[in-house]
């Protein structure tokens, strides 16, 4: 099934990944970009793989790849990990044939899968793989592949391309390995698993043009990592598993926080889930070919990076319309996703008390879950730097660009 409408829950990696291991958005657990000072609902008792456990003590848990979340692995519940890594880890490679460690990844994923099959235990694993993330590496037959293609109407990176046709190797040599474990072992792994993947913020531009619009790669989605706007939020979002009619699509909003109350459904716990976790069970759109809404303690979703590297932006999404609080300018603009996808025509000015309202939502939830709103340094250098134009680019506003 796949999500056209799924979210990472942040425009930055970081934030991301906090909000799937605890179930949680990003403003309320306070970790809105990648080096949070005063985070708060993180604690790692409530974390995914330990209520996996607590649901069922007999499960395996792993994390292999990129970590990047302030708790290490295994005080969050994980049995097997790579350790506290970061995004640094990707590039560390000495092998020009397992770019981004995309293969290093999948094979110790494999491994890990295989123990745990050979154990007969039930198993959670995060395989989370560096690519995209920069620096942008292609193994050097996908590179030559792509270099020998002539420029695309849109798309012109090889490297990009080298890397993604890597990762899709990588994915699928996870999902060949389950199935192969089905068909020679008979333990029936690949018709009581659970695949979901997704990323962790929107496309990045290149190695060169980090900012502005991803007009080659988002394209039709406006901006790209580190904006509020589609581009920076809206993500590939897949699953496939026991009771997911194959080729299915689905149009109903859905976020990374979604991801711990789905899965502890499929274990089904005794337990109710933290009354902290604010997002909802995906299980019946998978087993309603997609059609249905997502059950979550609020109506609406919001995306909020209040200080950083990029401009301070909070966007909320309520329904089919969203707005975007740029709050150096205290500027609201309005957008209607399900008739401007691209986010180029403001209706601000047109439905003024409309935006009000959304604004005072947004405002109330944000005052409810004590959430960081931008500092004065923060404004100060958006009022300098403001907001790129969309369909330009620019430099890096402050602090080191790959450190997003």
């Amino acid at each position: 099934m796949r999500f056209s409408q799924g979210y990472a829950s942040a425009p930055v990696c970081s934030p991301t990944r906090h909000s799937i291991q605890f179930g949680i958005p990003p403003p309320k657990t306070r970790v809105t970009h990648n080096s949070p000072a005063h985070k708060q609902h993180c604690d790692p008792k409530l974390a995914l793989p330990n209520l996996i456990k607590q649901a069922n003590p007999a499960y395996t848990t792993a994390h292999i790849g990129k970590w990047h979340v302030s708790a290490p692995p295994e005080d969050c519940g994980y049995d097997v990990s790579d350790g506290n890594t970061g995004n640094g880890d990707g590039d560390s490679s000495k092998n020009p044939e397992d770019p981004k460690r995309v293969y290093g990844v999948t094979k110790r994923s494999v491994d890990f899968i295989k123990k745990a099959v050979a154990e007969e235990r039930p198993f959670f694993l995060q395989a989370s793989h560096y690519a995209d993330h920069l620096k942008f590496k292609s193994s050097p037959a996908m590179l030559a592949k792509y270099e020998a293609l002539p420029p695309g109407e849109r798309h012109s990176d090889p490297v990009f391309a080298g890397m993604n046709e890597d990762l899709d190797a990588g994915v699928g040599g996870l999902l060949d390995a389950i199935d192969a474990i089905d068909a020679i072992d008979e333990l029936g792994i690949a018709d009581n698993t659970y695949v979901f993947y997704l990323a962790d913020n929107g496309y990045d531009q290149s190695n060169d043009r980090l900012h502005g619009i991803a007009d080659r790669k988002a394209w039709p989605l406006a901006y790209s990592k580190g904006f509020v706007a589609e581009g920076g939020i809206r993500v590939p979002f897949i699953a496939r598993g026991p009771g997911i009619t194959a080729n299915t699509f689905s149009k109903t909003p859905v976020v990374g926080y979604d991801l711990m109350p789905t899965f502890l459904e499929l274990i089904n716990p005794e337990f109710p889930l933290p009354e902290v976790i604010e997002g909802g069970s995906l299980v019946s759109l998978l087993k309603n070919n997609g059609q249905g809404q997502v059950q979550r303690p609020n109506e609406f979703l919001v995306f909020h990076y209040p200080t950083g590297v990029w401009p301070a932006q909070t966007a909320l999404i309520q329904g089919d319309l969203k707005i975007v609080k740029s709050w150096a300018m205290d500027r609201v603009e309005l957008f209607d996703l399900r008739n401007d996808l691209s986010e180029t025509s403001d209706l601000s000015a047109s439905m003024p008390e409309k935006v009000e309202a959304m604004d005072k939502v947004l405002m109330r939830y944000l005052k409810s879950v004590d959430a960081i709103f931008p500092d004065e340094a923060e404004l100060a250098a958006d009022c300098v730097e403001p907001l790129m134009k969309k369909g330009g680019s620019g430099k890096p506003k402050r602090g080191k660009a790959n450190g997003e």
